[in-house]
């Protein structure tokens, strides 16, 4: 046995506990499910989801139904399989600056105008769907703008019942709607404020409906005089 002087040895096993110590904290931190968990979601990618397969797929198959249930005129049941968000809207019937038209965009004047004319469906139930497909919207050219269009013929012509369903929506939400609904280029025209004071006067001024509408208006034309 070697002998070694009492500092010596202090030192020695001070060196051994430090060595003991660090294997025992790389293997339960190896082991930690936390640990694990957290490494995980810092590798995890972002998932673009209108570009997925399933979207893909969910969006032909929406395509050559609409399509079948035009040609056969069965608009209660085109109402019904009509995409119900913007998104799904301008998968099918917009058109995207590097892939070109969507797989409706061709038939996009027929098909809008199909879903707000169909005799089977209230207009009660074609207010609800418009603005739910209007909330988060944006402005585009064609299949966009006549979307816009036409909803706003069907708000100027039932308030009371536009007013109903968006006062049941969070502020946040029917602010949305009201953005997108005057969204475009050229906000300030003569005839898009005329549009606003119309819907303004038949929404009730003192009215939610019709500050929100007031405020998106204004923040519109902020928005795109920064253009």
């Amino acid at each position: 046995m070697l002998n070694l002087s009492s500092e010596t040895e202090y030192a020695i096993r001070i060196a051994i506990s430090v060595v003991i110590y660090l294997g025992l904290f790389t293997a339960v931190s190896c082991s930690s499910p936390e640990l694990k968990s957290n490494a995980q979601i810092v590798k995890t990618p972002v998932v673009q989801v209108s570009n997925t397969p399933e979207v893909k797929d969910e969006s032909e198959q929406a395509a050559r139904k609409l399509t079948e249930l035009y040609d056969n005129k069965n608009c209660k049941e085109f109402f019904n399989v009509f995409p119900n968000t913007f998104q799904k809207f301008n998968h099918l019937y917009g058109y995207d600056d590097e892939e070109g038209e969507r797989m409706l965009f061709a038939k996009s004047k027929d098909h809008i105008s199909y879903f707000f004319s169909c005799s089977e469906v209230s207009d009660l139930e074609k207010l609800d769907k418009a603005i739910k497909i209007g909330i988060n919207g944006k402005w585009e050219a064609d299949a966009v703008w006549m979307f816009q269009e036409s909803s706003f013929k069907l708000i100027k012509d039932h308030p009371n019942e536009a007013k109903e369903i968006l006062d049941k929506l969070s502020d946040e939400k029917a602010a949305s709607f009201w953005y997108f609904l005057f969204d475009g280029p050229h906000p300030s025209d003569k005839e898009n404020k005329n549009r606003v004071d119309l819907l303004s006067n038949v929404l009730g001024k003192n009215s939610k409906q019709s500050k929100l509408l007031l405020e998106q208006y204004k923040k519109l034309l902020v928005d795109w005089s920064e253009h």
